[in-house]
């Protein structure tokens, strides 16, 4: 039987093992809504109380204070002993021995709650219940069965303990004689026994998972002890947390679940869950005034709260750390980037002067090719012009006219045609080289001062010329007065002249070669 119950024990263990984090995050969704649960729970208080007002005979009395005792018991103690007392006056009312035997009980197991074991087990042996109904007898061993449990557990001398024990061993068998269904009893009956298979199997039985009865919680809290014996922690977690899930939807204050798995999940190192669960802890013990959870929680309460001050102070250490390094990687990334904003401007400007080299060199070599072409022409021009001056003065030889010879050799008249047709073809090669020249010339000039060519457009004036040869990069004043067939005073009147006119003295004639 042990054999067939180990398999779905096992598959129980592994799928719980792949869940608890998600329990975990179902339980932080349930206690952010912790106040819903809350008010949800004053409403079915109010609602009883209303009845209790409403009520007109002793034993609707008596039923709505049960009912509000047993509302209360988890939620307000001082509350649940306040209706406790007045059932207990109201049974003694109406005189049923059965109803003053059970709300005694009831009145203990409110005692054993807060702590008060002996006061609880003095009302057990005083209670007799021969004769009576199997609930009643039930009821009597559950109590019994609780209250020895609470002072095996709390008992220092070992002979004690155990006594205490079997004294709760022996209250449980007899309250299974009068409830043999009771699954809870039954189930701690095989886990105190080391049946730990059947006790999940027995436990497991229609108890899906999403179940949040205040049953299925108790439930839920056994299969956590269960699991913490068997050493299968993310289990146990599980069911400690379905457990809280249970209890908060309940509204329920006074509960163990919620406080051992703060103490499990801060030994994992999840401080700030452990921080919310076990404050939650301490707030709900204070609401429903159970003394012994209190003291139970704040033994932990000083550790969890010390080892989240510490936390903070790592983050903040490590915060600060972090804001250091990025502060000296922003500064290292400054340096790079004002290093490669120098290289980046001195490669732009080695680019631009590259460039300016390589368009003064197109134009160079444009001009070049323009004059050479020009200068082929002019050269022949001028062979055949010296062929046909030859043959004039030959013809005039021949005929003996000396003097006619004389004055055609002394004529200066073929030489000015010639230097003029020069000029017209220099301006002409020029202005088609450079043809915006006119208009980028005059825009260095003051408007008042600028230069407006009479005749043909494709000629120029013997300044310009003196300035068409500093773009050429003609600029030795002895070169361009040869060029020109003037003086030297005269190129410097000219210069000095036209940079009186300019807009920018300074830099007219290196702006004229930026043209």
């Amino acid at each position: 039987m042990k054999q067939l119950l180990f398999f779905p024990v096992c598959l129980m263990m592994c799928l719980s093992c792949s869940k608890d984090n998600s329990v975990l995050v179902q339980l932080d969704g349930v206690l952010s809504d912790y106040q819903r649960y809350i008010a949800q729970k004053e409403v079915v208080l109010d609602k009883l109380k209303e009845q209790l007002k409403k009520s007109e005979t002793k034993e609707d009395r008596y039923n709505t204070t049960m009912d509000l005792y047993r509302a209360y018991q988890d939620f307000s103690l001082d509350s649940s002993l306040v209706y406790i007392k007045q059932s207990l006056r109201l049974a003694d009312e109406l005189g049923e021995q059965e109803r003053i035997i059970d709300t005694h009980l009831s009145l203990a197991f409110l005692y054993n709650y807060v702590g008060m074991h002996n006061e609880a087990l003095e009302i057990f042996k005083e209670q007799d219940v021969t004769g009576h109904s199997d609930w009643l007898r039930r009821s009597h061993f559950y109590l019994g069965t609780n209250v020895y449990r609470n002072l095996s557990q709390y008992s220092v001398d070992k002979e004690q303990k155990e006594y205490y024990r079997h004294q709760m061993e022996i209250c449980r068998d007899s309250a299974i004689t009068y409830a043999p269904n009771d699954v809870i009893l039954r189930a701690e009956r095989l886990e105190d026994s080391g049946k730990m298979q059947e006790a999940v199997a027995l436990l497991s039985t229609n108890l899906p998972d999403g179940l949040t009865t205040r049953e299925a919680g108790l439930k839920y809290y056994i299969l956590s002890e269960i699991y913490e014996k068997l050493h299968q922690r993310d289990a146990q977690i599980k069911y400690l947390a379905m457990s809280s899930v249970a209890g908060i939807k309940n509204a329920v204050r006074e509960y163990i679940a919620l406080r051992k798995l703060a103490v499990i999940l801060y030994e994992q190192g999840d401080i700030n869950r452990a921080y919310t669960y076990i404050h939650r802890c301490i707030d709900d013990a204070k609401a429903c005034n159970a003394r012994m959870r209190m003291v139970e929680t704040s033994a932990f309460l000083s550790v969890i709260d010390s080892a989240v001050v510490k936390q903070k102070q790592d983050t903040k250490n490590a915060l600060t750390t972090t804001a250091t390094v990025i502060g000296l990687l922003l500064l290292l990334l400054a340096s790079t980037l004002i290093v490669l904003r120098k290289k980046m401007n001195l490669l732009q400007r080695s680019e631009k002067e590259l460039m300016m080299a390589n368009n003064q060199l197109s134009e160079a070599n444009h001009i070049k090719e323009e004059y050479i072409t020009r200068f082929m022409h002019l050269c022949l021009d001028y062979i055949n012009k010296m062929e046909n001056y030859r043959s004039h003065l030959n013809k005039i030889a021949r005929k003996r006219n000396f003097d006619e010879l004389y004055e055609t050799i002394q004529s200066t008249r073929y030489i000015n045609k010639e230097v003029n047709d020069f000029y017209n073809s220099f301006d002409e090669a020029f202005l088609h080289i450079f043809p915006t020249f006119m208009e980028d010339f005059n825009a260095l000039l003051r408007p008042d001062s600028r230069i407006v060519l009479l005749k043909s457009k494709d000629h120029l004036t013997t300044e310009l010329r003196i300035y068409a040869l500093l773009k050429l990069g003609i600029s030795d004043s002895t070169q361009v007065q040869k060029f020109l067939r003037c003086s030297a005073s005269t190129v410097y009147n000219y210069r000095t002249n036209m940079r009186n006119k300019a807009i920018n003295r300074d830099t007219f004639e290196q702006d004229v070669l930026n043209i």
